[in-house]
Formats: C-alpha cells, structure tokens, sequence
C-alpha cells in the first residue's frame, strides 16, 4: 500500500465552488478499515505494516480532521491499548 492509496481509502476530494480545478480534500469514515488494521497489528514498531497504515490514518486525520461518526479508537471492543504504535523515531521533538 502507498501513501496515496491510503489516503484515497480515507479522504475525499470535494471540487471548489468557486475555483474550477481546484479541490478540498475532506475526511471519510473508515471505521472498519482501521478496526481490521488494529486486529492485523503485532509489535506495533516501524517493521509492522498494519500499525504503520494505521499511523499513516492517524496523520492524515491531524491534517484533515476526521469524520464525526469515527471514534478514535478503531476497536474498543478488542481490550487493546490505543494508541498501540511505538514513538515515531523519525518524528520531530515538539521542545
């Protein structure tokens, strides 16, 4: 999976009303997706695709806000801790 196949997964592109060719990119809920993503987890480190995609989501809703209906933990259901993902060693340090 790429980065723009998830984000494709997760947002939409609405047209501009009034700027002809332009778009706003707005979220979609994705509230299986990432309960799917959540149980294919395992060490939830950098080597982990399911909690990468799922950070990756987690990214995309910082920047473009996430739906209403999509509640922050994908599955609260399961008993697994959320976050599950370790620190992002690539992440900037907010100090």
């Amino acid at each position: 999976m790429t980065w723009q196949s998830i984000q494709r997964a997760v947002t939409q592109h609405v047209p501009a009303e009034n700027w002809e060719g332009a778009y706003n990119v707005s979220p979609v809920p994705a509230v299986e997706l990432r309960r799917k993503l959540l149980a294919l987890t395992g060490s939830g480190g950098k080597d982990d695709p399911a909690a990468l995609c799922l950070n990756l989501i987690d990214k995309l809703r910082d920047e473009y806000g996430a739906p209403e209906s999509e509640p922050t933990h994908p599955d609260l259901a399961s008993g697994r801790p959320w976050p599950i993902l370790t620190p992002d060693p690539d992440a900037e340090d907010a100090n």
